[in-house]
């Protein structure tokens, strides 16, 4: 498997949004509520997981009498509907996993939702949030945005100690130490095409905008 997407149950994403995305991948998975999203967007959906207590009873319904795959876990357990989706494909040994309808709802939520994206790397995958106005990703080595000229990045501490240069940007930084607690990298601007984050020590969260046309 190249390329899997994860819907989470968070704000669900604009229609158009979540096909395009669903096109770009070889397996489609939900996390619980996810599959109401899926199912608004008509897109292919290739497996189910959660304890379905935010799922509307309709898409369970359907989701039965259409066969889909799925795994329903129990209520009372150590795993997120996220973390357990990440369990669940990581063993399907892809190369990169797209998370999305990762935001809105409980902060707490949308905040464990970017930790995933720390656990992925670690086993070895990349791993992007991507929604309609922000991409996002967890950053220990070196990372290549993409964009234009006036987009806005944001480099976040997410890690005991981190060191990070940052090119191709308004601020510009060569081997910064940050210091946990002072969001220093919120907000930059891309000042080329092209902006490189260079993390020499730790964990960063890494969050690209695009300008509004």
């Amino acid at each position: 498997m190249n390329r899997a997407l994860i819907v989470l149950g968070g704000e669900a994403p604009e229609r158009t949004f979540l096909r395009k995305l669903a096109a770009t991948c070889d397996f489609v998975l939900c996390a619980d509520s996810g599959l109401d999203a899926a199912l608004m967007a008509d897109i292919r959906i290739d497996g189910v997981i959660g304890d379905f207590d935010s799922a509307k009873p309709t898409s369970v319904e359907y989701m039965n009498s259409h066969e889909i795959p799925h795994i329903v876990y129990p209520s009372i357990k150590d795993d997120t509907d996220g973390m357990a989706c990440v369990r669940f494909i990581i063993e399907k040994k892809p190369t990169e996993v797209v998370l999305t309808g990762a935001s809105g709802g409980r902060f707490d939520h949308h905040l464990a939702n970017f930790q995933l994206l720390i656990y992925l790397e670690k086993q070895g995958v990349h791993a992007c949030i991507a929604e309609e106005a922000m991409t996002g990703w967890a950053v220990n080595r070196k990372k290549t945005i993409v964009g234009n000229v006036g987009d806005l990045l944001s480099v976040l501490q997410i890690s005991d100690r981190l060191c990070v240069s940052e090119e191709g940007v308004f601020y510009p930084l060569d081997h910064h130490d940050f210091e946990l607690g002072y969001p220093l990298g919120v907000s930059n601007v891309l000042t080329e095409r092209e902006a490189c984050v260079t993390v020499h020590e730790g964990w960063a969260l890494v969050l690209h905008y695009p300008a509004k046309k």
